[in-house]
């Protein structure tokens, strides 16, 4: 049996799960079972340092890959891809770049009481102002722009200049962003002038 579909072709009414759909389903469970199981037997201070690092690496992982596919898509001057990037980056950013550096900060404070650290040196007050100023400009310049942007393309159109400029604005202090989150990486796995 099957049903009409918007453009005329036959959908089928019943459909049957493929491995790979299992295979989306029953992956992330067994790697989080297992990364329950390699935690399971771990001093504290390595369980929060595994959650911080994590939650680092979606953090920074995701604002890299969105920087560099605006990047991309700026240089093909393609702004349907932009706009849709930016779209993609505005929710992005509240529902996993925020909450990941919150909590990247959060296990790192725990991290440092800890693990005895102290905030006496130049890699931990490096870390805690980037990470600041990289909340600030998310929170108070790259969401609220992001959405005036939408607002700008619904009313002006994608190709109107006011949008290409604010959306070159957006580009390139997401961009500035993505360095100084690596520089924090950089600067907490290297701990320069820890003496």
């Amino acid at each position: 049996m099957t049903e009409s579909t918007a453009t005329g072709a036959q959908a089928p009414t019943t459909t049957s799960r493929s491995f790979y759909w299992w295979l989306g389903i029953v992956g992330p469970l067994l790697g989080l079972g297992l990364a329950v199981a390699f935690l399971a037997n771990t001093p504290w201070y390595f369980v929060f340092e595994s959650v911080h690092v994590l939650f680092a690496i979606l953090w920074l992982g995701g604002g890299t890959a969105i920087t560099l596919l605006a990047w991309r898509a700026n240089r093909a001057k393609d702004t349907g891809d932009l706009l849709m990037i930016g779209r993609q980056a505005e929710w992005l950013g509240t529902r996993i770049f925020t909450p990941s550096s919150v909590i990247v900060l959060v296990m790192g404070i725990v991290l440092m009481h800890k693990g005895h650290w102290g905030y006496d040196h130049f890699w931990t007050l490096f870390g805690l102002i980037g990470w600041c100023v990289s909340f600030v400009v998310g929170a108070a310049y790259l969401g609220p722009q992001a959405g005036k942007l939408g607002k700008l393309m619904e009313t002006h159109g994608p190709d109107d200049p006011a949008v290409a400029a604010r959306l070159e604005r957006i580009i390139n202090v997401a961009r500035t962003d993505a360095v100084l989150v690596l520089l924090i990486a950089i600067d907490m796995v290297a701990k320069p002038f820890f003496t």
